[in-house]
């Protein structure tokens, strides 16, 4: 069980901090002890109901105390935790809590304005933990078929029952972008996120003097690794205020942190900020990035600013656990420029990665293709979607075995003898923002509805280049209609970081020889006029 590796932490390292949040410490003991008694809310509410929905807990959290407390609590008991990010639109919360079938989700204090927009006209009879409060907030009583259960409550429960950690295998529900519009739903496994970390542990040697960034909502499986690498080594975890996750410079260099993890959008918004000047981050051993290509010229930005730190750029999509290739980048390539985006490098020890043609089969090396990933951190497949599961969970022609899941990827890669594997793109029309997964095609299927119009596109910017997307620029078809009506549509369907910056309405609309939308025509016509994208 994924838990054991914070119990055994937990029971070597009782007095030493365990978290950082919210200006407080709590040490491994506290965390164990609070974490017990949500775990048995969580226990007696699933005795009393049926179905595999009664083992999935929902956390409508933001990176708080409670988050952190709530995701062991989960675990504990035997159930699968359920992110809930609630700066995400109702209407999105409400897809995934369709979706998943949830009864129980736990509400921090910070959250609980969400948690008051999401109930109204929800059939679905739902237990909201409240950890923080005494009581339930006044407008639960216009909520009459939902339950609430508060911190008196709690306390009420003998924290020794019911015996903590045996339940079904699932460790966490993680719902991503999916290109009908509906979020599709990754189940991971305790057994993938295991090997993850004996992977991380192995390659990092973290110890408890180490101190970890956090810097990832819960709704992001990149927060796992931060969570359970760093607490499988007894170090202590640091969540910085929300004003400094895009710039926390400051807060790494007050606290001397050891261990950073981010998307290489934080770097690059640190470097527009002039935040990483030559030796800024002293402290640093090891740092890694993920989510996205990670540039050559960030990169070095990042090699001066933390002159005492390794670098390696992780590569891994959600349903392959959080990572599952990785490339140590060297100085002398960096001072080398040897390539624009830093390769991906080579899969961890007991993982495969395989490049393979559209017929499904492998190529040889040095020749480009589909990157399909195989081992003991793919998931099984896509949460209730046999078919999609079907299609993206192949092996390669002539590599199947019965005991050995795959995945297909959809990323167009090369394998390079020198270097590993290096990224060249999407097959599709997937791209990532901040190291959110974005399918385009949700995106438009909004914009249709906002606009009242079936002809339209969705393009990344910028795009083709070694700098992360920004953001997202849409194309309409037809004579303009209000760009505030359209956006504020697309807000509450879609999370901030889908949502279009920029819209431009074409009055011809340019076509390739199918008879389909010409993206690359669009492409040009939004690079030509980068100033006013």
């Amino acid at each position: 069980m994924l838990t054991n590796f914070f119990l055994d932490s937990a029971a070597r390292y009782s007095t030493r901090p365990a978290l950082w949040v919210d200006n407080c410490c709590i040490t491994y003991q506290t965390l164990a002890e609070q974490a017990g008694r949500i775990a048995t809310a969580i226990s007696v509410i699933a005795s009393r109901r049926e179905g595999p929905a009664a083992r999935l807990c929902g956390l409508l959290v933001n990176r708080s105390s409670t988050a952190y407390i709530g995701v062991l609590g989960a675990l504990y008991a035997g159930a699968t935790y359920v992110p809930l990010n609630p700066r995400f639109p109702t209407a999105r919360l409400r897809c995934v809590l369709e979706a998943s079938g949830l009864e129980t989700v736990i509400v921090d204090r910070t959250s609980m304005a969400a948690a008051e927009a999401l109930l109204p006209g929800y059939p679905q009879p739902l237990t909201l933990i409240f950890p923080d409060e005494l009581q339930p907030p006044d407008w639960a009583s216009t909520a009459g078929h939902h339950r609430f259960v508060c911190r008196r409550d709690i306390d009420t429960l003998d924290a020794a029952q019911p015996a903590l950690g045996a339940g079904q295998d699932g460790a966490y529900l993680l719902f991503t972008s999916g290109s009908t519009g509906t979020p599709k739903g990754v189940l991971i496994s305790h057994n993938n996120v295991e090997a993850y970390v004996d992977a991380m542990l192995g390659r990092y040697a973290p110890t408890p003097e180490d101190r970890f960034t956090q810097l990832f909502d819960l709704s992001f499986d990149l927060s796992v690794h931060d969570m359970f690498v760093c607490w499988s080594a007894g170090a202590c975890l640091f969540c910085p205020p929300a004003s400094a996750v895009m710039s926390p410079r400051d807060f790494v260099r007050k606290h001397d942190l050891t261990f950073w993890f981010s998307v290489p959008s934080t770097v690059a918004t640190m470097a527009r900020l002039r935040m990483i000047g030559p030796g800024e981050l002293p402290s640093l051993r090891v740092s890694l990035f993920c989510g996205e290509a990670l540039s050559s010229d960030l990169a070095r930005k990042w090699r001066y600013a933390a002159p005492n730190s390794i670098i390696e750029n992780l590569y891994g999509p959600t349903e392959a656990t959080i990572a599952i290739t990785a490339y140590r980048v060297p100085d002398d390539a960096l001072a080398a420029k040897a390539w624009p985006v830093v390769p991906i490098g080579l899969p961890f020890p007991g993982q495969q990665a395989v490049v393979i043609d559209a017929d499904g089969k492998p190529v040889r090396n040095g020749e480009a293709g589909e990157l399909c990933l195989g081992g003991s951190q793919v998931a099984s497949g896509y949460w209730r979607a046999p078919q999609t599961t079907a299609e993206q969970f192949s092996p390669p022609l002539g590599l199947y075995r019965g005991d050995q899941q795959w995945y297909r990827t959809g990323d167009h890669v090369i394998n390079d003898p020198l270097w590993g594997l290096r990224f060249l793109g999407r097959l599709d029309r997937q791209v990532k923002i901040r190291g959110y997964r974005i399918e385009l095609q949700e995106v438009e299927a909004v914009a249709r509805e906002a606009a009242a119009e079936e002809t339209v596109a969705a393009l990344p910017w910028p795009s083709g280049t070694a700098e992360p997307a920004r953001y997202i620029v849409l194309f309409i078809a037809g004579e303009p209609t209000p760009v505030e009506t359209i956006i504020a549509h697309c807000r509450t369907k879609l999370p901030a970081a889908l949502v279009p910056r920029k819209i431009h309405f074409l009055a011809s609309w340019p076509l390739n020889a199918n008879g389909k939308t010409d993206y690359g025509a669009l492409q040009q016509r939004l690079t030509g006029n980068h100033d006013n994208a």
